[in-house]
């Protein structure tokens, strides 16, 4: 007699297995584990018919749970394999009724509240990204998993950030991957990656339902970067690249190389989203975000993709579905040529110049400065608002807060000076 296929979940509860006492109660289960960038989750929701998740069973935020999916004869009679999710913090915790619903929402970051809780403020001076990940690890008390180059960085300031936000942005900065699993932080090099082989191919009939796109929207050929030299503070552009499309920065940077490596990050993120596939199938053991798969038999969506999230979802019922978010690989600049040219001020009398921000400045002084009126200090912001929120942003601030907010080093373009500027 042949036996039905089923999926299952497997679940600790504060290092206790509970699988068992909740047999029957789970109505859905959801994992998405996501390449990079953000951090796993899981949800879980319980039908609390016997109302014990209202009073002893109810769940605590900061407790810790671990889960397995584990699926009995899937693809053919005894073909049984199971995922380790990992472990997991729970961060929300919601109820309703009647019946009696309990949710319980947790992420997978480290138990200690140094890593995501407590906001740091330090100047990193002659490391590199591994021994500021290794740093980072060991406060928080877990395991580092690295696979990269060694990128030197002369300084960097982390400015009220948390361990984990601030990690992450360095990785984003560098065109690093990095992911927080089973009590370990892991960064790779997400373009050895993308040059891995395709784990699965998913043809026409495997998709219940899927969607391609293919957009210039927001991807470019090249970028042209502004950044001031630490040694003269001479201002410099790298170009990175060519074409039409070109992505205009302003950063920090140690050097041309620096800047050449956040350009080129930069670039390969955005590119990211030129060509997208996304689909809902039946679960396999390959579908691992940060993996890469092959597309067949659609037509023009066909090419090899990799996996950025994956969400697996599981129904009391035992069935189960895998919905798919990949991008096309191929759209790297890794061996982008770079020009490396000073940049020269437009005038000497203010008008069109630009200005590079220094310490205690504020967008008043420096209409004051450059202009002779305080007041124009708006023209400024408008002028080069885009500049001073990306500045901001990467250093981890929602926004400038209308340039109240300046960050060192940002070269700013100061509007022309009029007749009547500087008679006050």
């Amino acid at each position: 007699m042949s036996r039905a296929r089923r999926a299952a979940i497997q679940i600790e509860y504060e290092h206790v297995d509970i699988s068992e006492d909740i047999e029957g109660m789970i109505s859905t289960y959801s994992y998405t584990d996501v390449a990079s960038g953000e951090s796993d989750a899981v949800s879980i929701t319980i039908e609390d018919r016997e109302k014990k998740w209202l009073g002893g069973w109810a769940p605590k935020k900061g407790d810790r749970v671990s889960t397995n999916m584990l699926f009995y004869n899937w693809l053919r009679e005894g073909h049984n394999w199971g995922t380790y999710c990992g472990s997991f913090q729970v961060d929300d915790v919601s109820m309703s009724g009647p019946p009696a619903v309990c949710t319980i929402g947790a992420v997978s970051i480290p138990r200690k509240e140094a890593f995501n809780e407590e906001e740091r403020t330090k100047n990193w001076e002659s490391v590199t990204i591994r021994e500021i990940a290794s740093e980072i690890a060991a406060r928080a008390g877990i395991a580092l998993y690295y696979e990269a180059d060694d990128i030197p960085i002369k300084t960097l300031e982390q400015d009220k950030q948390t361990d984990c936000k601030f990690l992450y942005s360095v990785c984003e900065k560098y065109g690093l991957a990095m992911k927080v699993f089973g009590e370990k932080i892991i960064i790779f090099d997400e373009a050895r990656y993308e040059s891995a082989a395709p784990v699965l191919t998913l043809q026409y009939e495997d998709c219940i339902r899927y969607t391609y796109n293919s957009t210039m929207a927001g991807t470019y050929t090249g970028a042209k970067v502004r950044y001031s030299d630490p040694g003269s503070s001479k201002r410099h552009y790298v170009s990175v690249g060519s074409g039409s499309r070109i992505k205009e920065m302003n950063v920090e940077a140690d050097g041309a190389e620096d800047a050449r490596r956040k350009a080129v990050a930069a670039l390969n993120n955005a590119n990211k989203k030129a060509v997208t596939f996304s689909a809902t199938v039946m679960p396999r053991e390959e579908l691992i975000a940060s993996r890469c798969i092959e597309i067949r038999g659609l037509g023009t969506p066909d090419g090899v993709y990799y996996l950025d999230k994956v969400t697996s979802k599981i129904g009391q019922n035992g069935t189960s579905q895998q919905s798919i978010e990949a991008h096309l690989v191929g759209y790297r600049l890794n061996d982008a040529k770079v020009q490396l040219e000073v940049e020269t001020e437009k005038k000497e009398d203010g008008g069109g110049s630009v200005y590079t921000v220094q310490k205690g400045d504020t967008l008043w002084s420096i209409a004051k400065e450059q202009l002779g009126s305080p007041l124009r200090y708006a023209e400024i912001y408008n002028l080069n608002k885009d500049v001073i929120e990306e500045a901001a942003r990467g250093r981890g601030k929602k926004d400038s807060s209308n340039g109240h907010w300046l960050v060192v080093g940002t070269s700013l373009q100061i509007p022309e000076a009029t007749e009547t500027d500087g008679e006050q």
